[in-house]
């Protein structure tokens, strides 16, 4: 018994360990439908940007820039939706 409890006590550490390390970061997905897959793949990373921080919003409506982190990681998987396009993205955040 000694030996689980041990075990669990290891792994809740090394778990906490690193989230600590990689607190600057933060991975955010998205789904969007639009009429084409560029205009989807925006319309998603405009959500990601949104649960990021509704403060960075505006700024990115500006210039399509999200100022104070570094993105990276961008994946989109896109499908023909009927008429439309839906796409699937996903990046990582990183604070500067």
């Amino acid at each position: 018994m000694k030996k689980i409890v041990m075990c669990a006590a290891v792994a809740a550490a090394m778990t906490l360990g690193a989230g600590v390390a990689n607190a600057a970061c933060v991975t955010k997905g998205a789904v969007a439908t639009s009429g084409s897959a560029d205009s989807a793949k925006w319309f998603a990373m405009e959500t990601m940007v949104q649960s990021v921080s509704w403060g960075l919003w505006p700024g990115f409506l500006a210039n399509g820039k999200v100022e104070g982190y570094r993105v990276s990681n961008k994946q989109y998987r896109c499908k023909p939706d009927g008429g439309s396009v839906t796409c699937h993205g996903r990046a990582t955040f990183c604070k500067m």
